[in-house]
């Protein structure tokens, strides 16, 4: 894929910059490799919706001074080095990779503010896009249809515990919906991120501690398990 190759330096930066790997054997493969392979699954699949939990919330990075605000006075959407790279740019990569499929993509957050802001930076691809502001349980529990690619990014890293939580419940009403079709394709961010572990985190699986367990006892296989985990419904 052109267009995701032509990030790949900034999300390996994003996912591997300030953090820790020196308990690893080898660090876990970035975000690239894991876009890539949902990206590739969802293609070859048939897939038709893209849902994020936890929108685009920033437009520049944690080294600029405006990150995670509204200064729109430093965003730049023509230099994507300036990008937030540390939270993935998800929606961004996704619609460009795969523009050519035109996928409806939705993406939700509770805050009025990070929707804005996703709407700025996925301009250039809004008739792909319906932005919501939403709960992400709500989200779920009141969405008709299928996703066939489900982006799980919702919650903050520290503390863990409250996102971990609430990650569980997604998974639940996710699972008791069927919402993800056979096939379908589960992608987790942050599993790997080695912040929760300088506040006594031990389990190795950040966000997804409880829901993987889960996911993989209800229907979904692990097929990547990196720095994002990538999960895909069974039959």
């Amino acid at each position: 894929m052109t267009a995701l190759l032509k990030y790949r330096e900034h999300l390996e930066a994003g996912t591997y910059d300030g953090q820790d790997w020196s308990s690893f054997d080898r660090p876990p493969l970035s975000r690239y490799h894991t876009f890539q392979r949902a990206f590739e699954l969802f293609r070859h699949s048939g897939g038709r919706v893209i849902a994020e939990l936890g929108t685009i919330r920033s437009y520049t990075h944690g080294g600029l001074a405006a990150c995670n605000t509204d200064d729109r006075s430093a965003w730049t959407p023509d230099e994507p080095a300036n990008w937030d790279w540390g939270a993935g740019c998800f929606s961004r990569v996704a619609a460009e990779c795969l523009a050519d499929l035109t996928p409806a993509i939705v993406t939700v957050d509770c805050a009025i503010s990070h929707i804005e802001r996703c709407r700025l930076i996925t301009a250039t691809f809004a008739p792909l896009f319906t932005y919501t502001v939403a709960d992400s349980r709500d989200f779920l529990r009141d969405y008709s249809g299928a996703i066939d690619l489900l982006y799980l990014d919702t919650g903050d890293i520290t503390p863990i515990e409250p996102t971990a939580e609430l990650q569980l419940e997604e998974a639940r009403i996710l699972v008791e919906r069927e919402l993800v079709p056979p096939g379908g394709v589960l992608l987790i961010d942050d599993v790997q991120n080695q912040t929760p572990r300088k506040f006594g985190e031990s389990s190795g699986l950040g966000k997804a501690k409880y829901s993987l367990p889960f996911l993989l006892a209800h229907g979904f296989r692990l097929d990547m398990g990196e720095y994002q985990y990538l999960l895909v419904r069974e039959a």
